[in-house]
């Protein structure tokens, strides 16, 4: 299995960054062989297909602090659950998820974030839930 994780420092590659979306670089975690791979963001996009690329990393999980709705409705779709993280710490996410700590992120819990503000106008997807 492959998680997913935002990076917002990379010189010391210890801190997850608040979401993708400011982001230039992702960790994979490899939970079999406990190895971790640095990833350019705007290259893990290849001809605007991302899902495509999620799958041939065979990427299984995502740990991220927030996670905009049509984010989380986007990974969920294709089969990705994502986990909302409990710290900064990259590190210790992982060990909090291979002990089962973390909580998965739903659609309840993102409107209630500030991610969502609650106005659906306000974020231009098409959820009105």
């Amino acid at each position: 299995m492959k998680i997913i994780i935002p990076i917002a420092d990379t010189e010391t590659k210890k801190n997850i960054a608040d979401s993708f979306h400011n982001t230039e670089f992702a960790c994979i975690y490899n939970t079999t062989d406990n190895s971790v791979e640095l990833v350019a963001t705007k290259n893990m996009i290849r001809n605007g297909n991302l899902e495509t690329v999620l799958r041939e990393n065979e990427i299984n999980a995502v740990i991220s602090k927030k996670m905009p709705l049509m984010a989380l409705g986007f990974f969920t779709d294709n089969g990705l659950t994502v986990y909302k993280a409990e710290s900064s710490n990259i590190e210790e996410n992982i060990d909090w998820f291979l002990n089962r700590r973390l909580k998965p992120m739903t659609n309840a819990s993102v409107k209630i974030s500030s991610d969502c503000s609650g106005s659906c106008g306000s974020c231009h997807t098409t959820c009105k839930s």
